[in-house]
Order: structure tokens, then sequence, then C-alpha cells
């Protein structure tokens, strides 16, 4: 199988050269590995760009976007300009059987893509596939806490072409990460974390979003998704833990209500709101007859 991939960089001259040899150092490489450096203010760009000299399947892209933040958007934004600037998925010529979106601050263990896709040849309707993000710590490798089993982190996505045409890409808004799960379920396809293929993750996942409008955002993203009050009161209450702590749950509803007070455009048809109220229904109740045994299965229902 050929993959290609799309990484989104901003300011990571302290991990960009690791990250760009675990990318050369694969046993199976990828036809075509395109880093798009985003506004960087540091060497991010030139480091790319010396380590890219001796590869000719490796292209640099300069993209020069607005420097505010915007949480989730604008890497999305980023990756969908490498993906149209350095691959064009009407390109015939390079025609990837998996596109990868993956973040500059991972190191990737040597088999990792040949891993995936031999995964993705031996199922055929696994659409979305990745491994677990882990901390450097003085013991070794530690899983992050938002790792989840049945969830492939944003910053290591792979897509099958198909299931990526079927959801009609990721789109530029906070929560993609979760949109297209629930659109690939939608299309009949299956999101797959392979827990023992672990990447180490230099940086841990955070934001420069305050807490309060954070928990407020995923509050409204709950609505647009089309969760409905009961799916949200208890997806809101699992934020718990989070900043500022049991009124990040709180806040995380007020958002909906918020959402649900202004009608936001939803993300999803009609037709997919219920799809997704179903399958959230039937998760939260294999979860719950399932707890005592966590490694039952690594999939999505």
């Amino acid at each position: 199988m050929k993959y290609i991939i799309i990484t989104p960089a901003f300011n990571e001259e302290d991990n960009i050269a690791d990250y760009m040899q675990s990318i050369i150092a694969q046993s199976v490489r990828p036809t075509r590995f395109v880093i798009v450096n985003d506004h960087s203010t540091d060497r991010t760009g030139t480091i790319a760009r010396d380590i890219a000299q001796n590869h000719d399947w490796i292209t640099i892209l300069e993209r020069h976007s607005q420097p505010e933040h915007r949480t989730g958007s604008k890497v999305a934004e980023t990756f969908l300009f490498g993906l149209e600037q350095g691959i064009g998925l009407e390109n015939r010529k390079i025609s990837p059987d998996v596109i990868v979106k993956m973040d500059a601050d991972l190191v990737l263990p040597d088999n990792y893509f040949k891993n995936v896709l031999a995964h993705f040849n031996h199922h055929s309707k696994t659409g979305i596939c990745g491994g677990v993000c882990a901390l450097p710590t003085g013991n070794g490798l530690k899983p992050e806490k938002l790792t989840d089993r049945h969830h492939v982190r944003g910053a290591l996505k792979a897509y099958r072409m198909s299931c990526y045409k079927d959801i009609g890409g990721i789109r530029p808004v906070y929560g993609w990460d979760t949109l297209d799960e629930l659109l690939a379920a939608y299309h009949g396809w299956e999101t797959v974390v392979l827990p023992d293929l672990v990447v180490e993750h230099r940086s841990p996942t955070g934001t420069d979003t305050k807490p309060v409008k954070l928990h407020k955002m995923t509050g409204e993203l709950f609505y647009r998704l089309g969760y409905g009050p009961i799916i949200s009161l208890i997806a809101s209450l699992k934020r718990y833990p989070m900043p500022p702590r049991y009124f990040s749950a709180l806040w995380s509803f007020i958002g909906y209500i918020q959402a649900l007070l202004s009608r936001p455009e939803p993300y999803v048809t009609r037709s997919q709101r219920i799809f997704i109220r179903k399958l959230r229904y039937r998760r939260m109740w294999k979860k719950f007859t399932d707890s005592s045994d966590p490694n039952k299965s690594n999939r999505h229902v």
C-alpha cells in the first residue's frame, strides 16, 4: 500500500529533526512526506529544509496564515493546505491508499507504518487507524491521560483513502478529530487503535485557550455533533478531572445549553445525528457492561 504523510508544524525546532529522522528510518517509507511550516518564528523551516534536501520524497511548504491561535481548526487548515498544495488528490502519479495526518513533535518506532499498513491490508473495514501517544518519563514511555482505546488521537491519524473521501475529508473546525470518526462510522467504517504501537510524544497535549472557554467550546461541539441533552450531560460529567476540577463538567454543559439556545449550524445532517445518538448510547451501554474487561476489544462498536 502507498501512503503519504502531511505534517503541520509550528515552532518545532526542538523536535522536527528527530521526528523527520524517525520517518526516514521507517521500514516502509511514505511515497510523499509533506511538512507545512506554518508561520514559525524559530528555525523549524530551516532545519526541515536542510534534512529534506537529501530526500526527494520530502517536500517542505511554507504557509503564512494569520498568527492568532484557533484551537483545533488551525492545524486542520494547515493539513488541508499541505494536502492540496503538496499532493493534490487528483495527482494520478501518486494515488495513495492511505493519507496520514501526523504532528511534528512525535518520534516513531521504525516499524510504525509497517504495522499500520498491515492492519489496513488485513482488515478491509478499517477506515481510520493509529497507535498510542506516550510521554517520555524517567521510567520509559507513559501513555498520555487523553489516550482512549476507542479513539485515534489527532496527532497521528491514518485514513484509508476511500474512507477519507466518504467522510468528505477532515473539516477545519474544533473537534474535527471526533467528527471524522463519527462520520466514518456512519459510512460503515471502523476506527482502530493499535495499543501495542507506542509513539513518543515530546510535547504534552495542551492548548492556549483558557479552560472555561475551552470547556464551553466542547459543550457547543456536543450540540453540533447532535449528541442531545442526555449524552451531552454524561460527556460533560466525564470531563470533571480537567482543570478547573469539577467545574469543567459544569462549564461544558453550560456550553451545550448555550448552543441549544443559540442554535449554531450543526456539523451533521439529521440522519447522521440520529445515527450518532444511537451509536453513542450503544457504546455507553457496552462500556457499562464490559467495564470489567478493558482489553476485550480495541475497536469501536
